[in-house]
């Protein structure tokens, strides 16, 4: 059974063994265009006669993916010879299906594509939270089954938040309300935290999509600290949204992606990062294995290989490197202009 995974993850995984098998599929094509069937299923051929009967299994994933309705547009398939494990990465665009079979993943074909750029929003603030999605830019709440928007919600008579206060009079007891003290309501906040990670977790529609963390900066720090395998976007909204609405949320999302994407564009290279950027090939990677590289960019494949095919292997090492580092990595498309690679 094939596992959903993130790139970054992926980098992380011990090195797959040889022939490694990357593969992109426009499954939005597939949907509907026998056509686009019947390449893919050539492809498959190919690829099991090049890596042998080992990939049965993978060529059997990729049947199945042809007649699932997936709501993905795209997806990239990766396994190796042994094709005992098969992973999937989610993609919003894939243009043409394509494949390679190389000593090991084919990390520039997969940051060719688009990832997932449709987040799920939560909102979390000390004793009560609310879901959200993002789709096409726009932002509307996101119902979920059993899913606690107050700490009550989710740890009922549980709540530790102080002990309960009551006088008494002949016969009759008056009651106060609690005598909360800070530790206990941080360890009611942490415990509500959790419960949501966990039930996150459990449903497998929001597992697999990026989170944007929305919320005062203490709450959002210990979200991320409490976390256990959610996936956190980059971006943030550092304030609270307790009282705004979908649409003022939404501009303040596409604000903030808008901001990190600019920071990730060859306009980074040519303005932002100008002075500061590292060119020389040897250098970079001297940098990476000590862990100093914060934004590695490099030139898209096609230009890799028609400038310096020779490099291919070594930049696509680098590439997994960095992601193992969670280091933030952009494909500069089409770029004549700047290095095939740079970092800083």
């Amino acid at each position: 059974m094939a596992t959903i995974i993130s790139v970054s993850d992926l980098a992380k995984l011990p090195n797959l063994q040889a022939p490694v098998i990357t593969l992109n599929l426009n499954l939005r094509k597939l949907a509907f265009d026998q056509s686009e069937r019947l390449r893919v299923k050539n492809m498959l051929r190919e690829i099991e006669k090049k890596a042998g009967n080992g990939v049965k299994s993978f060529v059997d994933d990729v049947d199945d993916l042809t007649r699932q309705q997936l709501p993905y547009k795209g997806i990239s398939v990766i396994t190796d010879k042994t094709g005992s494990a098969v992973y999937h990465l989610i993609r919003t665009s894939v243009d043409e299906p394509d494949y390679r079979i190389e000593d090991s993943i084919d990390w520039l074909l997969l940051l060719s594509e688009a990832p997932n750029t449709d987040y799920t929003l939560i909102e979390i603030n000390r004793d009560n939270s609310k879901l959200y999605e993002l789709n096409n830019k726009r932002v509307t709440p996101l119902a979920v089954k059993d899913y606690p928007a107050t700490v009550q919600d989710a740890l009922g008579t549980e709540v530790r938040g102080g002990e309960l206060n009551f006088s008494g009079k002949a016969g009759s007891i008056q009651y106060h309300g609690h005598n909360e003290t800070s530790q206990e309501k941080k360890i009611d906040q942490e415990r509500y935290y959790r419960f949501i990670i966990d039930l996150i977790r459990k449903d497998s529609n929001l597992a697999t999509r990026q989170l944007i963390l929305m919320g005062l900066p203490q709450n959002i720090n210990l979200f991320k600290k409490l976390n256990n395998g959610l996936p956190i976007a980059n971006v943030k909204i550092n304030q609270s949204v307790q009282n705004l609405s979908p649409t003022e949320i939404a501009k303040l999302v596409n604000g903030e992606i808008n901001q990190h994407n600019r920071l990730n564009t060859a306009d980074a290279i040519t303005n932002t990062f100008r002075d500061k950027l590292f060119t020389d090939f040897t250098n970079i990677q001297n940098l990476l294995n000590s862990k100093e590289i914060r934004h590695l960019f490099v030139a898209s494949r096609n230009e890799i290989s028609q400038n310096d095919p020779d490099v291919y292997n070594d930049v696509n090492q680098m590439i997994k490197q960095a992601l193992a580092q969670d280091t933030n990595v952009t494909v500069v498309n089409e770029n004549s202009s700047i290095p095939l690679v740079s970092a800083v």
